[in-house]
């Protein structure tokens, strides 16, 4: 059995929600493609009874035979905090979310004033219910997306995700259309790397400030876990290599 009251929180990624409180479940589907980035096994869903012994979730029904998973809310989720609230509590300063721009990389005066106007922005919490007269092109509505998307990846195990996947969440959580752009339009804060044919969204703040985003326990475990993998390619290509080296040498004898 998986503790409880981790999934608990994990669980939150639910209550990300968007324009309106229909947007609280999340498709099973959709959270079946998010468990390895939560750090939860693949049968987890399948054994959602077993492992929801404090009634966390719940299963609901979503139209057309689609089910989807609902967090159920208490007293103590109406004071949930993002990453970013909790680090500017600790430190006694305001909500800003901190930048990280590429090395060598030389902004304009212009780039560099309208990061400023950004940081100056009133913060949207990602889970509070987003204003109603909050107009979706405006600069406030652009700093909830990023926020959004920053405390998505801070819940990862890794604080990375295929972009394609977190697209996959857009209209559950609430987000424009245009979503992908904000990945490309703060650079700053997040990094996309193309490696393997694959377009994967890095949170650059768990990588550059180790102080402010909690490195995640199965976090290690991955690690070590890919250490040993490795580790075991190396000793099947030696063991291969000396077994050709053998042969060769067997081959020579027998032709002396």
């Amino acid at each position: 059995m998986i503790d409880s009251s981790s999934l608990c929180y994990k669980g939150k990624i639910v209550m990300l929600q968007g324009q309106n409180s229909h947007f609280s479940q999340f498709p099973l589907k959709i959270i079946q493609g998010m468990l390895w980035y939560l750090g939860l096994p693949d049968n987890y869903l399948s054994n959602l009874e077993e492992n929801n012994i404090d009634g966390c979730f719940k299963v609901v029904e979503m139209g057309d035979g689609l089910k989807g998973l609902f967090v159920v809310k208490t007293e103590k989720d109406e004071n949930i905090l993002s990453v970013l609230e909790r680090n500017a509590l600790r430190n006694g300063e305001g909500i800003s979310i901190p930048l990280f721009p590429s090395k060598g990389l030389r902004l304009k005066t212009k780039i560099l004033d309208w990061l400023d106007h950004f940081q100056k922005l009133p913060y949207v919490s990602p889970y509070e219910e987003c204003p109603p007269d909050l107009y979706p092109d405006s600069d406030v509505a652009e700093k909830r997306v990023v926020g959004v998307l920053h405390e998505l990846l801070s819940l990862f195990v890794e604080h990375s995700a295929e972009r394609k996947k977190l697209l996959c969440l857009r209209k559950y959580l609430g987000l424009p259309q245009k979503v992908h752009k904000a990945f490309e339009r703060h650079p700053h804060v997040f990094y996309l790397s193309l490696r393997n044919k694959t377009c994967t969204a890095i949170l650059k703040e768990a990588y550059y400030d180790k102080t402010t985003i909690e490195v995640h326990p199965f976090a290690k475990v991955r690690a070590k876990y890919i250490d040993l993998v490795k580790e075991s390619k190396g000793i099947l290509k030696n063991k291969r290599q000396w077994n050709r080296n053998l042969k060769g040498e067997d081959e020579l004898m027998m032709q002396g």
